[in-house]
C-alpha cells in the first residue's frame, strides 16, 4: 500500500493540506461514505513518516474494520475512491485560484437561468475590473481576459438596439486582440518546444502555422510589444533559422526586457543561446560564437539566473557550459575558481559526477594525469547519456595522456558502441563524438610506430573537418 498510487499522492500534501483533505472527505456533498472517512483519517496520522509496516493493507484494514475478515478487493476499491476523492480535492484547490475561471463558470450557469441578467452584469462588471488589474505574464492571463471580453460583448449583444448611445465600443474588440495573444502565445511556445526538441534528439518537427505567424506579426509588430510573447517569437525565429542576426536580435532583446520576465522564461533564453552558440561554434569553428557563449554565460551568472527555479539548486548543465567554457578558452585560473565556489551549490546527489569530473578535466590541462585520473575513478552511478558522453571522452584522452594504450583501446571500442546505440542523439552531436571516436583511434595507431610524418599528415586530414568534440586536444597530439 505504501507505493500505491493513493499513497503516493498524498505524501506530497504537507500538514494543512491532508488536514483540508480529511474535511473535504467530511463533507457529505463530497462523500457519504463513512469507511472512506476512517481511511483518509488513518492515513493524515501517518504524515509525515508513512511508515510502511503501519501501511500494510492487511494492518490498515485491521485498525479500521476491526475483526471484519480482510476483503482485498473491497479494500482496493476503497483505496480508489479515496484517491478519486484526493484528485477532487486539488481541482477544487486549482479552481479555487482562478477566479476569473469561476466567474466565467457561474456567468455559463447563469445565461440558463430566467431573469438573471442584473446578476450576470454584476458578476462580469467584478470580472472586467479584475482583468483589467492584471498584467499578463502568460497565455492564461490572456484567456481570462478572453474570457471577460466574451460575455461583456455577449451581454451587450442580448441588448443591443440600433441608437447612438448603442454604438459599439472599442472594447467590443477586446475578445479578438485577447483571443490573438492567447493563440499565439500557445502555438509559438508549441513550436519553440518542438524546435527545441529537434537541437536535443534525433527529430524532425511538424511547424503548423508557424509561416503565417511570422507574416501576421511582421504586419501587426504591435503585438510583439509584450515581452513574453517577442521572447518566444525571437527564439523560435532563432531555431528555426539557424542565423546570427537572429541570435543578436534575441540577445539584445533578452538584455532590455529581462527584468519584465519571469525567472523560468529568462533561464530558458539563456539555455536556447548556449545550445545554439555550442552547436554552431562546433559547426562552424568561428570563435565569435564561443565569445557569444560566454557572455551570456556570465549574465546569467550575475543576474543569478542559474537554476530552472529560483532559488534552487545550480543547474548541472548550465555549470557543466560555463566550465567547460572557461576550459575552452585556457581560462585555468578561473575555472577552478568557478569549480570551488559552485561546485558545492549543485544538487547533492550530483556533486559526485560534476565537481569530480570538472576536477578531472582541469587537471588534465594541468598536466597532471595521474590525479585526473584519481578523480574519474571517485565517479559513482553514471546514468545520464550525456554524462556518460562527458566521462567516456575524458577518460579515451588521459588514458592516451597517461601512455595507457591497451585501456584506450579497449575504452574506444566500448566507446564506438556506445555512440552507434545511441541512436536518439541529435545527429549534430553523435557527428561530434563519431569524429572524434575516428581520429582518436587513427591517433592510437600511430602510438605504435608514430613518425612525424604520419602525424603531420593525420593533422592535415583532421584540420578541414569540423564538428569534431576535443578537436584541440587531438590536434594538440
Amino acid at each position: 500500500m505504501n507505493n500505491s498510487s493513493l499513497i503516493l499522492l498524498l505524501k506530497n500534501f504537507d500538514k494543512q493540506q491532508l488536514k483540508e483533505f480529511n474535511s473535504f472527505v467530511k463533507s457529505p456533498y463530497f462523500n457519504t461514505n463513512k469507511a472512506l472517512v476512517s481511511l483518509s483519517e488513518y492515513i493524515r496520522k501517518q504524515h509525515p513518516e508513512f511508515n510502511e509496516d503501519k501501511l500494510e493493507k492487511k494492518y490498515v484494514y485491521k485498525k479500521i474494520f476491526g475483526k471484519t475478515q480482510f476483503n482485498d478487493g473491497f479494500f482496493r476499491v476503497l483505496m480508489s475512491n479515496l484517491q478519486n476523492l484526493a484528485e477532487e480535492y486539488l481541482s477544487l484547490k486549482g479552481y479555487q485560484k482562478e477566479t476569473l475561471l469561476k466567474k466565467k463558470l457561474l456567468l455559463d450557469q447563469l445565461m440558463g437561468f430566467n431573469d438573471s441578467k442584473k446578476l450576470a452584469e454584476k458578476i462580469l462588471k467584478e470580472g472586467l475590473k479584475e482583468a483589467d488589474s492584471i498584467k499578463p505574464d502568460g497565455p492564461d492571463d490572456y484567456l481570462g481576459k478572453y474570457h471577460m471580453a466574451f460575455y461583456r460583448k455577449y451581454l451587450y449583444s442580448t441588448s443591443f438596439s440600433a441608437s447612438k448611445d448603442k454604438m459599439p465600443s472599442d472594447h467590443l474588440y477586446d475578445e479578438q486582440k485577447y483571443l490573438t495573444y492567447y493563440f499565439l502565445l500557445r502555438m509559438l511556445a508549441d513550436h519553440f518546444y518542438h524546435l527545441n526538441q529537434s537541437q536535443i534528439i534525433n527529430y524532425t518537427p511538424r511547424l503548423i502555422f508557424v509561416d503565417e505567424i511570422i507574416t501576421f506579426l511582421d504586419k501587426n509588430p504591435e503585438y510583439l510589444e509584450f515581452p513574453t510573447l517577442n521572447m518566444t517569437y525571437l527564439r523560435v525565429l532563432l531555431l528555426k533559422n539557424n542565423n546570427i542576426e537572429d541570435l543578436y536580435k534575441l540577445k539584445n532583446a533578452f538584455y532590455r526586457s529581462h527584468k519584465e520576465l519571469g525567472h523560468k522564461d529568462c533561464f530558458n533564453i539563456i539555455s536556447i543561446i548556449i545550445n545554439f552558440c555550442h552547436k554552431n561554434y562546433f559547426l562552424t569553428e568561428d570563435e565569435k560564437f564561443l565569445e557569444e557563449k560566454l557572455e551570456i554565460l556570465l549574465f546569467g551568472l550575475d543576474n543569478g539566473i542559474t537554476s530552472f527555479d529560483e532559488d534552487d539548486y545550480f543547474d548541472n548543465n548550465r555549470y557543466n557550459n560555463l566550465f567547460s567554457t572557461y576550459i575552452e578558452f585556457d581560462r585555468i585560473d578561473e575555472a577552478e575558481k568557478f569549480i570551488n565556489e559552485y561546485g558545492p551549490k549543485l544538487d547533492p546527489e550530483e556533486q559526485n559526477f560534476w565537481v569530480h569530473y570538472s576536477m578531472a578535466e582541469l587537471l588534465s590541462k594541468r598536466g597532471k594525469i595521474d590525479e585526473a585520473l584519481d578523480h574519474l575513478s571517485k565517479i559513482r552511478n553514471v546514468k545520464t547519456v550525456s554524462y556518460k558522453l562527458n566521462l567516456r571522452s575524458l577518460q579515451l584522452r588521459l588514458y592516451y595522456d597517461a601512455g595507457l594504450i591497451e585501456q584506450a583501446i579497449s575504452a574506444a571500442d566500448s566507446f564506438r558502441h556506445f555512440i552507434q546505440k545511441e541512436s536518439l542523439m541529435n545527429p549534430v552531436y553523435n557527428e561530434q563524438y563519431r569524429n572524434f571516436y575516428l581520429f582518436y583511434t587513427k591517433l592510437l595507431g600511430l602510438n605504435t610506430g608514430k613518425s612525424a610524418k604520419a602525424a603531420n599528415e593525420l593533422k592535415e586530414s583532421l584540420t578541414p573537418i569540423k564538428n569534431v568534440i576535443h578537436k584541440k586536444w587531438l590536434m594538440e597530439r
